[in-house]
């Protein structure tokens, strides 16, 4: 083995090596690289925070808005639901049968915060909520009580979840005889 013009690159078999690299350089590499890796690593987005008491009028004045057939537009309901000009269609048809006139709001009797891993297990984005509600007709009593549905955080707002609005127009589609699944669904 011979030394080069420098004294320090040595020379092999015809090729030269760069010069070596001191372990006291190596050393900071490595701990540079495991720093920004574990960095990364523990660098999460930021978890939403809310306030529960006022999270449960939101989601109770979302589900009021979407359950009230007889107020408000298609555009109004869609802008509570998760995804909703993706149901436009669906929802359209929903709102145009009979049955639909008769849906005067919601009562929500619960609204539990689920953990990310419940919410997850649901399909549904963080944070999420599981509700218990009732469809109310005239007067204030239920037509379709003891329902389950789920909300989501959405931009800062709380929505109904897609999956709680596609189970019931299932059932619309099916009790008005038809088969499938509904558009957007």
């Amino acid at each position: 083995m011979m030394f080069g013009r420098h004294g320090s690159e040595k020379v092999s078999a015809g090729r030269r090596r760069g010069p070596r690299r001191s372990p006291r350089v190596a050393a900071v590499a490595v701990m540079a690289g495991i720093s920004l890796g574990a960095a990364a690593c523990s660098s999460s987005p930021a978890a939403v925070t809310y306030n529960p008491t006022t999270a449960k009028a939101d989601i109770a004045a979302s589900y009021n808005t979407l359950f009230h057939f007889e107020t408000g537009t298609l555009a109004s309901k869609e802008a509570v639901i998760q995804d909703g000009t993706k149901l436009q269609t669906a929802m359209h048809q929903a709102l145009s049968s009979s049955e639909a006139s008769a849906a005067q709001g919601a009562k929500i009797h619960t609204v539990d915060f689920l953990s990310a891993a419940k919410c997850t297990s649901q399909g549904l984005t963080l944070p999420c909520a599981h509700v218990t509600y009732d469809i109310l007709g005239a007067g204030g009593t239920a037509i379709l009580a003891g329902n389950n549905g789920y909300t989501v955080l959405t931009n800062g707002k709380w929505l109904v979840a897609k999956a709680t609005i596609c189970t019931l127009l299932g059932l619309f589609y099916t009790a008005s005889g038809k088969t499938g699944t509904p558009p957007g669904c």
